[in-house]
This record gives structure tokens, C-alpha cells and sequence, in this order.
């Protein structure tokens, strides 16, 4: 081993230099907050004012305390002082340069030889000397450093494994005091004061809870609103803004952040009530100003040691039950499989298996990266990043929880709900303006450490395991804030070689456009290319340099991700890896990170070999042409792939050829690689021959009839529940590979022959399914179905409509554009609505088709429900806490209801001595629920109008007449009542009246008439009685209320309900169309459990009570 100089020597007088690049986030706090005043961050490229900033970004070299020994930090500009230099320089691993392995001396960042005269250090690892100014090190931290003792090391050494003998705290902390430089690490400490927790017994305390709580399972309560809520919004609220006003919290703002959920949200028994969760949220939150974590921590360790006494779990269709209920449709359906992907325990092999997934970080390659400037965008770029965005993002993430255990729904509520007022505005804000400071400005690794980490599970994948890895969802929603303000940048740095970079219909494209140079004349081979490990395997700094290039408004929030390696959790154990190459497991901007970055590879294969023409989603290539151009491709390929961290797998690549009599030629051309004519696999569709295509599909159409069987099963006890799983999820499934596949309808009658025996009888509850209602089931629900089609009928429109709409993209895959491309929005848009314009034309002619041979019944009822909104109940998420939830025999009693069809298990003669059916019992007087029905009604839209309007009373009497003279037809009865009036609903003072009616439309007076003058006459009749009084007497407005038992709503009452929810949707500060479309829906549900009550009710005879009776008057016997 050489000497450790700071001083260039050949004889090996002197010893080592430390500089500090990166302190994990175990340290102390002494070395973490050393110099933090000192520090100043700005932007990639942007020069600090202070003229006592070092202007030199790149830093390169590492001593730690081993405590994390993968842990690298990303670049800062720091001031000259020593103990700046030596704690906060950081670099990120995009500044990596390939070390020489022929002359140690030459330095790798100027490739200048070090002289005996150069002040120089040596790396401890790779035995490389590098300059002082190279590394960032000035003269005065040279010459004061160079008779420290400790170890100095490169960061590529660092990174390895084998760079073992790294400084401990004791000897780092005391090279600090020997440094005895203005700022002292430990007074910078004490100006962290977390309640009665101070400097570095905070750093501990705060540390030691984020080690413990990321180990517990989840168990906590959504935030209730209230005081308490909003006192715990306005807490994250402030940490966040610690961190964006760089305040004396910032390097543990958002460790706080992300241990205050787990230990003040923590559930405090299963049976535990929303005031339960109160007093805790309370009393829990003085417990936490005052910083008395360690009462917080036993507390939360006590309830979790009796989490795991728990013998047994719920049953899958307990927890698919559970998950529907929240809308949370893919999760849900994981839950019904017979045989779900199950989880590995985290045993020696497999923790070996996830940790061989994410190698040690490799040195970048010139030939892979893009040379030039990387521009510094306008911060004014990402303004768009606010708390209206924050809240739609928050609504976008779903998915479990991340290491701290809170996940989407928690998040969702706090950051979206209005029940926390301003509280959670401004948290939305603050948050806002936390990634707006990620997209600009470069941040100390070590400050957002927790805020990157994710939890890993481990999947069998029969064979192998599948590392699945899961994210903070503080984390997601901020990088869903960054796609959707980034979208068109992304594409325009991939787009067209490239399809995964956030093109709509990008995975279709590059379907249809390697089929189309498959099926080309010009064309003798198709290679499908598999790579290894491909996401955890790309050269990240090569890959972050190629994102400043070609998208620099993405780079400074990459750099911050990716410019340091990050931990992850093994799920189940104390096991933590290192991810420090590729991408992050749990990262939702992987997709976009992992496009651009391989762009450099895609563009240099195309300069080198256009003849050959490819086409690129993700990881997964194509190339395809002749055989020679095709070779040579996959030559290059092979050649500078790895160099960017792409390794073809020839054992797993396949070769599809056009002609089976050069099986043999192709064989030897492409040594090692699959060949075959057939065809095979490609992004969830087939690429090959007819015969091997209808093989491909028949193995998909048996997990098809499987997910059938599944959700069947689950139907038999939640027809509801099951109907949306089926229709938001299962149903999608095929839809992809319908789109995709030409000529596959024929094969798809095992899926209709599942749908029709099994899933349609154990939902609706009817047996048999006769043509007319298959057909009718098939109609969407808003033309009176269900939507469940038939796969088959549909196959190739969809297909055809694909091709269509992606033809634009397609064409430029095919032609191998490598210049910008944009896409056509307008012409995009307009394939979009001549498409959907072709397949309302085709339900149109389906729904004609069946109304011209279906019953005069069915007829009707199709008619009725066709109706806007009338369906709504049915096409409606089961969103329990918006009360959308039916029972088993109220969802399968509203089906036989929504078709008109005997119900079974009811007597065939009313009470009341007429033949009893399903109209007649909607119409009966008898047992009350006809005035059920309509004061059922009219209560909802009283709640609703109490929340808009002034003095609302039910059952108002009206001003007695005197000598108005009202027209004829108005009702002259002194004690005359209206359902509701409400004073500002259409102007500030104005009483307004309304009157509500509940009509059946098959009742004999209205059976016959067209819908809309079956509205119209009930409208009139109410007005009729009503308004000249109201206006005359009252000097109010009127407004009759009239709805029908199908669903159907009248002229009038619709637009009573869109002034309600413009009403509304100012007062509540939510937008109109979530306001309508909650009215509505909630009408519909309303009214129809009242309508089933009505169909299903126990009606008798009036039964003589015995307080109508005189016993006094009564003989029991005759004398």
C-alpha cells in the first residue's frame, strides 16, 4: 500500500488527509451540522454572490464512520472555511470519472499526470493520486490536514466493499477539534432544539425512534378532523417550511415528518372510536412539542407488542371486502385469486438473491454519456407545483405504506380532505414548495436520507424472487408533482425512440410498430432483446449526466434522488440494502430516470447502424431487418450495453425468423440466442406466426376464465362489490391484448362462456341468462347494461381503434426518426373522438338491434334506464364512507328491479287483494312506503340545502289567503304545506320553496307517455297548485322537485340540483363536477333503497288497536 500524503512525495514522507464528502444519517450530529451555516445551495451551474464560496462544484473523496459505508452525498458549494470543506463538500455520482488502470499517477479528473511538486492525495483503496483542485480541497485544508493519520478515500473505492478501514466517529470528531477552525461542530449541534431535547441528544432520540418505528406494522387511524387534526397538520406544516427556510431544524425536518405519523397516529386498540383517537392525537401532541419522544416510542412499542399476539388474520375476502370499500379496486383483487403471488420470508438465500439485485455503484464511460453544458432552468418552471397540484398528485398515489408505515389513504386525507380548513391548504402549500426546492436547488443528501428510503418485499416469481420495492408515499406524490409539471419535456427528450417517456399509447406503439416490421417484405428477422436486471442495473451517474443534457428541467431533482445511494428495508426484518446504482426500487419517476438516461445507448445504435431498424419501451428492444443489419446491431448492442449498465442476455433473447430453411444459417449467425419461426412474446402481446399467436392467446384466455372463477366465488356472498372488481379491473385485463393482437375474437369464447355461466348468475342473481339479457348486459350501463360485453363482439374494433389512434407514433417508430419529435395533440384528439364516435355508433346499433326484438317490458324499462344519471348507482364505485354500499339482496333486488323481472320469494297477492308485482308494489299504498319513499327524499335535500341555505324547515305551512285572486287550479287550502323552503338559494333574502315528487314511470297514468311529457305533466301540476301563490303570496320562488323510481330525474329538478352544487361547491371550496356527481349519486342511491324497501316490504291489513276499542261497551259472552 502506498503512503498516505497530503503532500505529492515519492519518498512516502507524511501521512493521510481526510475530506469529508458525505456523513450518513446515523452520525453524530457534531459531524452532520458542522458548517451548516456555512453552507450555501444553489443550482446545478448558478454561481454564489459570496465571494468567500469555493466555485468549484465538483468534490470527489470520502471519509466516513462507517456506520452506512455505502452512503455517498451529492454536490453542494460551501464556503472556504476548513471545517465546511471538510464536512459539507459533497459530489454527486454523476461527477464519477473511470479511474486508469495503467498509470495510477495521472489523475483521473484532468488526466494530468501528479508531479512531485503537486499538492496531491492518494486514495487508500485504488492506489490513484489525485489533485487537491481536482477534488476540491483548498491549500489551507491541505496544509492543516496533512499530518492527520486517518484514511482517504475516492468515491469509487468507497462505494466497494472492500474500502473496510474507514474512520470512526471518535477519530472524525477529533480530527474536528484538531482542526480548530471559526465554527465548532459542536455549538452548530446545540442550535438544534427539539422541546426539552437539545443538539446531540436530539439527533439520538429522533434517530433512535426512526430505527425503531420503521420495523412496526402499520396500525394507524386516519387523522380525525377538528383541533386536533389541524394541530398535527400545522406541526408537519412547520417542519416543512424548517426545511425550505433552511432553519435550524432542516437536517431532521423530514425524519420528524416521517416518525410523526407512526408515533402519534398509532392506534391504540382494534375496537378504538374516532374520540378514542382524538384524546390520544391530543394528549400525544404535548408529548411531542414537549420532545419527550421516548414516551411517545414506549407507548407505540407496547401497542405494537400486542399486535403480534394475534393468531390469525383476516380471510382474503374479508380484506378484498375491506379494500373495495376504499375504492382501492387492483389492490382488492389480489385478494380473491386462488393462488395470489405470495411473499418470500426473508431467509439467507433470498436476502442474498435481493441484495445480487442491486449491484456496487460502476465508473461512467465517456462513449455513454452526452457531452455539453447542463442548463439551469427557470425556477419559474415549476410555479405550476402548488397546493392545487399537491392535491391532485395526492390523489393519483395509490399504494401502501413506505418504511414509516403511513400509506396513500392517510397521506390522501390529510393533504386532500376539508375537513382541516386552512391547516391543510397551507400544508399543501408548504409541502408545494418542499419539492419545488428538490426541482431547483441542490440538497444535502444526508437532510433527505429518510425521505428516499423504501421498503423492499420479496416476491416469488416461480422460480427467482421479484424484488418489489415501496417508496415513501411522501415521496411518490412529490415525483407525481414533478411528471405531471414535466410531461411534455420527458417526451420530447425520448419520444419517438424511446416510448416509455410519458407518451399516451407509447406500449401499444411499440406493439404495432414491431408487428408491422415483422409482417415487412424487407424484413428477415425480428430480435427481441432481454436484459438483466436492466432498472437496478443502470449506470446511474452516466444516466444522471444524459437526464442534464437532454432534459435539464429533470436533472436537479434526479441528482438530488439518485446523486447519493439510498437504503431500503427488508419487510419483515432488521435487514437493510443499499441501493447505488439504477434506479430506486419505489421510485414512481423510474420510468422517466431509466428512458432518458439509456438514450445516449439508443441514439449511438441507430449512428451506427440505421439500416437496422429498432424500437425501445423501457429496457425491452427490438430490432428487426435484415440479417446482416440485425447482427450488427446486436454486436453493438452487446458492446456499449454494459457500459451503461444494460446487459444483454443472450441465453434469454430471442430471434424470430421468417423462413425455417435457414433455421441452421441464423443459428450460427447468432450463437447462444433462441431462433425460432414461431414467434414469441413481446410487452404483453405476440409477435410471430398465426398458429403460435392463437397458442400465446389460449394460455391468456386460461388466466382469463381463472379471474372469472375468482371474482365468481367472491360474488356469491358481494355481488356488489364483485360487480366493480369485474368492471374497474378484471375486465381490463383483456382489454390490453385485445388492442394489441389482430384476429383473436375466434379465441375468445371461453372467457364468454365463463362470463356468462359463472360471473353473471352469481352477481345478478338470475338464472338462466337468456340471449336477450346477455345482450342487454352487454349494453353499457348508461344505455340501460351493465357493461359487461362480450370480449369476442368487440376484439377487432378494438384492435382496429388502437391502430388508429397511435398511427402517428407508430409511423415514427418505423421510419426511425431520430430527430425531436412532438406529438400531433390535435390530430391525436381528433383519431380519439372518431373513434369514440364509431363506438357509440356500434352500441347504437346493438341497443336498436335489441330494442327491436326484446319484449315491450324490457322495452320500457331500457327506455327509462337510459336516462342521464340513471344508472349511476350501478356504475359507481362501493365507496363505504359516501355510503354507495348495498347489501347482497338489496344490489341483486335492484338488478331484478332494473329489468322489470319477477321477483321470487314474495307472495303472489298483495294485502291489499290485488295481484302483487313489482309495479304494483312500487305504487301500493299500503304499508307506508310511498310516503317512505318521498320523505326519505325530501330529507336529503334538506340536509343538503342546511348546508347552503338559511332558515330551512320541512313541512312548511304557507301564509293564509286573503283576497288574492290566484288563477284556476291553485290550491285555496288555508292549511296548505310544502316539503321544504330555505331562505338564499337563489338570491341572498328570497324564500324558496320546494316540493318533491317520487312518480313511477310503469303506473298506469304514466306507462304510455314519452318520458320527457310524463315529466313535464307532473311539473305542471305541481306548478299548477303551487307557484301563483308562492309568487303572489309568499313572494318567493318554486321549484318543483320531481324524480322517478328508476332514476330518472325531471327538467326542472335538474336544474334545482346544478345551482345546489354550484351553491355548494363555493361554500365547501371543491370543485363542480365532484359536487355533481356526488348529488347525483347519492339521490340515486337514496331513492332506490327506499324503492326496494317498497318491493320487498311486509304490507298487511289495517289491524284494529286495542286503544280504539271500549271494553266497557264489549260482551265477551252472551248471558
Amino acid at each position: 500500500m502506498p503512503p498516505r500524503y497530503n503532500t505529492r512525495s515519492r519518498s512516502g514522507s507524511g501521512d493521510g488527509i481526510a475530506q469529508i464528502l458525505s456523513i450518513p444519517s446515523t452520525s453524530s450530529p457534531e459531524i452532520l451540522d458542522a458548517g451548516i451555516s456555512a453552507v450555501q445551495h444553489t443550482p446545478s451551474g448558478a454561481v454564489a454572490e459570496d465571494e468567500d464560496l469555493d466555485r468549484t462544484e465538483e468534490s470527489q473523496g470520502i471519509l466516513d464512520a462507517s456506520l452506512q459505508p455505502k452512503l455517498i452525498g451529492c454536490g453542494t458549494q460551501v464556503s472556504d472555511s476548513i471545517v465546511s470543506q471538510a464536512i459539507n463538500q459533497y459530489r454527486t455520482v454523476s461527477d464519477l470519472q473511470t479511474i486508469p488502470e495503467t498509470n495510477p499517477d495521472i489523475c483521473p479528473h484532468c488526466n494530468v499526470e501528479c508531479s512531485d511538486s503537486d499538492e496531491a492525495l492518494c486514495c487508500n483503496g485504488c492506489n490513484v493520486w489525485f489533485h487537491c483542485s481536482c477534488v476540491n480541497v483548498s491549500s489551507s485544508v491541505y496544509l492543516q490536514l496533512q499530518d492527520s493519520s486517518l484514511s482517504w478515500f475516492c468515491c469509487s473505492c468507497y462505494s466497494s466493499p472492500a474500502s473496510g478501514d474507514i474512520c470512526d466517529h471518535t477519530q472524525l470528531t477529533q480530527f474536528l477539534e484538531d482542526l480548530g477552525g471559526a465554527s465548532s461542530s459542536q455549538s452548530l449541534a446545540d442550535d438544534i432544539v427539539f422541546g426539552c431535547l437539545k443538539g446531540n441528544d436530539a439527533y439520538k432520540a429522533i434517530d433512535k425512534a426512526y430505527n425503531v418505528i420503521v420495523h412496526w406494522k402499520p396500525n394507524v387511524f386516519l387523522t380525525p378532523s377538528g383541533h386536533a387534526g389541524q394541530n398535527f397538520l400545522t406541526m408537519i406544516k412547520n417542519l416543512f417550511d424548517q426545511f425550505t427556510a433552511n432553519g435550524p431544524l432542516k437536517p431532521l425536518a423530514l425524519k420528524l415528518i416521517l416518525i410523526a405519523g407512526p408515533l402519534l397516529l398509532q392506534k391504540p386498540s382494534a375496537s378504538s372510536k374516532s374520540k378514542d383517537h382524538v384524546e390520544c392525537l391530543t394528549r400525544r401532541l404535548i408529548l411531542w412539542h414537549e420532545g419527550k419522544l421516548s414516551d411517545l416510542l414506549r407507548e407505540g412499542k407496547t401497542i405494537q407488542s400486542r399486535l403480534t399476539k394475534s393468531k390469525s388474520g383476516p380471510s382474503p375476502l374479508v380484506i378484498f371486502s375491506r379494500l373495495m370499500l376504499k375504492g382501492q379496486v387492483s389492490a382488492a383483487l389480489k385478494w380473491v385469486k386462488r393462488n395470489p403471488s405470495l411473499l418470500l420470508p426473508a431467509n439467507s438465500s433470498v436476502l442474498d438473491e435481493l441484495q445480487s439485485k442491486h449491484p456496487d455503484p460502476q465508473p461512467a464511460d465517456d462513449d455513454c454519456m452526452y457531452v455539453g453544458p447542463i442548463e439551469v432552468p427557470d425556477p419559474i418552471l415549476f410555479n405550476c407545483i402548488d397546493a392545487n397540484l399537491v392535491r391532485r398528485a395526492a390523489k393519483l398515489t395509490r399504494g401502501s405504506a413506505g418504511p414509516s408505515g403511513i400509506d396513500s389513504e392517510s397521506w390522501g386525507r390529510i393533504l386532500v380532505s376539508k375537513h382541516f380548513k386552512s391547516a391543510g391548504t397551507d400544508l399543501c402549500a408548504s409541502f408545494a414548495r418542499f419539492i419545488r426546492v428538490l426541482a431547483t436547488e441542490e440538497v444535502n443528501p444526508v437532510h433527505i436520507a429518510e425521505f428516499l428510503s423504501s421498503r423492499v418485499v420479496a416476491l416469488d416469481k416461480k422460480p427467482g424472487v421479484r424484488p418489489i420495492g415501496i417508496g415513501e408515499t411522501l415521496r411518490r406524490i412529490a415525483g407525481k408533482c414533478i411528471s405531471l409539471s414535466l410531461k411534455m419535456e420527458v417526451t420530447e427528450a425520448t419520444a419517438p425512440l424511446q416510448t416509455c417517456g410519458g407518451l399516451e399509447g407509447g406500449v401499444e406503439s411499440s406493439v404495432h410498430a414491431v408487428r408491422d416490421m415483422y409482417m415487412d417484405d424487407t424484413t428477415d428477422c425480428v430480435l427481441l432483446v432481454d436484459a438483466a436486471n436492466a432498472f437496478n442495473s443502470l449506470n446511474r451517474s452516466a444516466a444522471l449526466q444524459n437526464v442534464g443534457v437532454l432534459c435539464p428541467p429533470l436533472y436537479q431533482y434526479l441528482k438530488n434522488l439518485y446523486g447519493s445511494p439510498t437504503e431500503m428495508v427488508v419487510n419483515g426484518t432488521k435487514e437493510k440494502l443499499v441501493s447505488a446504482e439504477g434506479t430506486t426500487q419505489g421510485c414512481n419517476l423510474a420510468m422517466d430516470f431509466y428512458g432518458i438516461g439509456i438514450m445516449k445507448l439508443i441514439h449511438m445504435l441507430k449512428e451506427l447502424h440505421p439500416e437496422c431498424r429498432t424500437s425501445w419501451y423501457a429496457d425491452d428492444s427490438a430490432g428487426a431487418g435484415r440479417a446482416g443489419a440485425v447482427k450488427a446491431w446486436w454486436g453493438a448492442l452487446q458492446d456499449f450495453g454494459p457500459k451503461m449498465g444494460y446487459f444483454p442476455q443472450p441465453e434469454k433473447t430471442v430471434l424470430i425468423i421468417k423462413d425455417t430453411s435457414k433455421q441452421d444459417y441464423f443459428e450460427s449467425l447468432f450463437p447462444g440466442i433462441k431462433v425460432t419461426a414461431e414467434g414469441h412474446r413481446y410487452l404483453g402481446s405476440f409477435i410471430g406466426t398465426k398458429s403460435a399467436t392463437e397458442s400465446y392467446v389460449a394460455t391468456k384466455v386460461k388466466e382469463w376464465v381463472q379471474d372469472i372463477e375468482d371474482i365468481s366465488r367472491a360474488a356469491s356472498s358481494e355481488p356488489q362489490l364483485a360487480y366493480a372488481g369485474f368492471y374497474y379491473g378484471t375486465s381490463k385485463k383483456w382489454n390490453y391484448l385485445l388492442r394489441t393482437t389482430p384476429d383473436i375474437a375466434n379465441l375468445l369464447e371461453p372467457v364468454e362462456r365463463a362470463i356468462v355461466d359463472l360471473l353473471l348468475p352469481a352477481i345478478t342473481g338470475i338464472k338462466p341468462v337468456t340471449e336477450t339479457l346477455r345482450d342487454t348486459y352487454a349494453l353499457s350501463p348508461k344505455n340501460g347494461g351493465l357493461g359487461i360485453v362480450n370480449p369476442a363482439t368487440v376484439a377487432d374494433s378494438e384492435y382496429r381503434f388502437s391502430t388508429i389512434i397511435n398511427r402517428e407514433l407508430v409511423s415514427a417508430i418505423l421510419e426511425n426518426r431520430g430527430e425531436e419529435f412532438i406529438p400531433d395533440s390535435q390530430s391525436t384528439l381528433k383519431a380519439k373522438r372518431e373513434c369514440k364516435a364509431a363506438k357509440t355508433k356500434m352500441e347504437e346499433d346493438r341497443k336498436f338491434h335489441l330494442l327491436g326484438t326484446c319484449s315491450t317490458s324490457l322495452k320500457r324499462q331500457i327506455t327509462l334506464l337510459s336516462e342521464k344519471g340513471a344508472s349511476a348507482w350501478l356504475s359507481t364505485l362501493p365507496l363505504k364512507n359516501c355510503g354507495f354500499v348495498l347489501s347482497k339482496q338489496q344490489f341483486q333486488d335492484g338488478l331484478i328491479l332494473r329489468y322489470n323481472i319477477p321477483l321470487e320469494g314474495v307472495s303472489l297477492e298483495c294485502a291489499c287483494g290485488k295481484p302483487n308485482s313489482i309495479d304494483h308494489a312500487l305504487i301500493c299504498k299500503l304499508g307506508g312506503y310511498t310516503h317512505l319513499r318521498h320523505n326519505h327524499l325530501r330529507d336529503t335535500l334538506s340536509n343538503l340545502l342546511d348546508v347552503v341555505c338559511k332558515d330551512v324547515v320541512k313541512e312548511p305551512h304557507l301564509l293564509p289567503i286573503t283576497n288574492e285572486d290566484l288563477p284556476r287550479g291553485t290550491t285555496l287550502k288555508q292549511d296548505a304545506r310544502l316539503d321544504i323552503s330555505c331562505r338564499g338559494f337563489f338570491s341572498a333574502l328570497d324564500k324558496t320553496f320546494i316540493d318533491v315528487r317520487v312518480l313511477h314511470p310503469n303506473s298506469q297514468s304514466n306507462a304510455e307517455k314519452p318520458l320527457l311529457s310524463m315529466y313535464r305533466c307532473h311539473e305542471e301540476e305541481k306548478k299548477t297548485k303551487y307557484l301563483h301563490r308562492i309568487i303572489q303570496v309568499e313572494k318567493g320562488n318554486f321549484s318543483p322537485f320531481v324524480m322517478s323510481t328508476t332514476g330518472g330525474i325531471a327538467p326542472e329538478a335538474t336544474a334545482f340540483l346544478k345551482r345546489l352544487a354550484q351553491k355548494l361547491s363555493s361554500k365547501l371550496n371543491q370543485s363542480y363536477p365532484n359536487i355533481m356527481g356526488y348529488l347525483r349519486r347519492k339521490l340515486r342511491f337514496e331513492l332506490l333503497k327506499t324503492t326496494l324497501m317498497a318491493v320487498r316490504g311486509f304490507r298487511k291489513n289495517k289491524v284494529v288497536q286495542i286503544s280504539e276499542l271500549d271494553l266497557n261497551l264489549m260482551n265477551y259472552y252472551i248471558p
